[in-house]
């Protein structure tokens, strides 16, 4: 359970959220929900990489190009307040599959051959088991990226540096996912690599078409399942679509998206007032409109594989999730790609679409974490008694479902681990960064987001009361998940 509720909560409702007490009493509790459906639902749980959530048509921000994510937007909730509490693959995705924090799992970091003790372990319940378990069919197409490369190595990709990336994923470490079509880390867009279900370590394949497009192909052949031959018609499914795109290198697109923007200028695409042309930031004016061409490719995948749904009678039966891992600075404050605790970066899309069950066209500014999103699902699909005690993360469903009360959080975390590491939390108005200090880095930074859209003013120094309450709200978050980064001495500004 979330320990930061806010402080006047009277002790009794605090014990009964924590326990998840069905007594009859006006204050409904997280395990309140409407009775599951008679047909358990389906899941297709779509999240390409380092989309940022500025990167969506009806969001009115990028100048990009997304009318089926526009049109899931209409047809289900979207959640402008969403985060990644960890911007960066590998902890996220932990996040996800697991609802516990990296302290927890040890997902600290990205997964690659430097951190042999950065993996995704067997004894974890994921979403995956617990589906199982429910007598669910399981897929998973596209990205894991949360296995240890290990030697002898596979072939890798072409990065300029010796770390390895990409491995086989052994069946025990899969997590009860029974249809199989992946690979770990693999940027060749235009030419990926996957490993079939019952492929060995040395029998991946390439594809020459473009990642996105591929699986897309191969998820649409889940749901048809001819003949039965993807998965067992008569369960349930949950499918997983993880996309690479609009994740870099950047320029690996087919030439046709570009098209779409071939009468803009970088200065058209690159429209925030943070933009700064300098350090790694210089490499937006070259990379924006390939970003935002693969959002739109994106997109395109999206409406086929909604419209499958559709022309297969699945549409009202199925909980379509769609988010990303975290998303992309493309130039803001003069930098590129993650983590960071900034706007572009920490915010990321989430909207849920549930024809029937779930309000269309709505929205709500629910400080919804990464943990969060594991028990949400399956409180979703009437699993919530199923959820695992370990899970950090808090159920949220009832706010998809459009009841009247839930036990809403004051604050989202955020870490990361670059530089010494910092920590953060955002709430309604502002986002407060902590850091180590390197390189002549603030110790703390806050921001009004809604007095300064783009966070170019930092207030740390003229608000150092809400800095410290702030602060102080940091460290309970640290404290309730176990991080050693709680005995930090970074502390805010002396209050007036």
């Amino acid at each position: 359970m979330n320990p930061l509720l806010p402080k006047n909560t009277p002790p009794l409702i605090t014990l009964l959220l924590w326990m998840g007490s069905l007594l009859p009493i006006a204050v409904p509790t997280r395990a309140a929900l409407s009775p599951p459906p008679a047909k358990r639902p389906n899941l297709l749980f779509i999240f390409p990489d380092q989309m940022r959530r500025q990167a969506m048509g009806f969001v009115g921000e990028d100048p990009v190009s997304t009318p089926n994510i526009d049109r899931l937007a209409r047809e289900g909730i979207y959640f402008p307040q969403a985060t990644s509490t960890y911007p960066l693959c590998t902890p996220w995705r932990g996040m996800m599959m697991t609802g516990r924090f990296p302290p927890a799992t040890g997902l600290v970091h990205n997964a690659n051959s430097s951190r042999p003790a950065v993996y995704l372990r067997r004894n974890e319940v994921c979403i995956t088991d617990v589906l199982h378990q429910a007598g669910y069919n399981i897929g998973y197409v596209g990205k894991w990226h949360l296995t240890h490369p290990h030697a002898p190595y596979l072939p890798q990709d072409q990065r300029e540096n010796d770390i390895k990336w990409d491995e086989f994923t052994p069946k025990e470490d899969r997590h009860h996912i029974d249809f199989w079509y992946a690979y770990n880390a693999y940027d060749a867009h235009l030419r990926p690599r996957y490993w079939s279900t019952d492929a060995g370590r040395n029998d991946f394949h390439y594809i020459d078409q473009w990642s996105p497009e591929h699986e897309t192909d191969i998820a649409i052949r889940y749901l048809e399942n001819k003949g039965g031959a993807m998965r067992n018609p008569n369960a349930p499914f949950a499918l997983w679509m993880s996309l690479n795109p609009p994740h870099s290198p950047y320029a690996q697109i087919p030439p046709h998206l570009r098209e779409r923007y071939r009468d803009k200028s970088w200065k058209d695409l690159l429209n925030r007032k943070n933009v700064r042309l300098e350090g790694t930031g210089a490499n937006a004016r070259a990379a924006i409109l390939d970003y935002l061409a693969a959002v739109s490719g994106v997109d395109e995948q999206l409406g086929r594989v909604l419209e499958s749904l559709k022309q297969l009678n699945l549409e009202n039966d199925t909980i379509v999730v769609f988010t990303s891992d975290h998303g992309d600075m493309m130039g803001s404050h003069g930098l590129m790609s993650k983590p960071y605790a900034y706007a572009e970066a920490f915010e990321i899309p989430l909207i849920f679409r549930w024809p029937g069950h779930i309000p269309a066209g709505s929205s709500d500014n629910l400080l919804i974490g990464t943990a969060d999103l594991m028990p949400t699902v399956l409180g979703l699909m009437g699993l919530q008694r199923s959820i695992p005690p370990q899970v950090q993360g808090d159920n949220y469903s009832d706010v998809l479902l459009g009841l009247p009360f839930s036990a809403r959080p004051k604050s989202a975390l955020y870490m990361d681990e670059s530089d010494g590491g910092h920590r953060g939390v955002r709430t309604d108005q502002y986002t407060l960064v902590l850091s180590q200090g390197r390189g002549g880095e603030p110790l703390v930074r806050l921001f009004d987001n809604k007095a300064d859209r783009y966070q170019l003013h930092d207030i740390a120094p003229t608000h150092p009361k809400i800095a410290a309450d702030l602060t102080a709200e940091v460290h309970r978050w640290l404290n309730y998940i176990g991080d050693p980064w709680s005995n930090s001495t970074v502390t805010a500004p002396q209050r007036n």
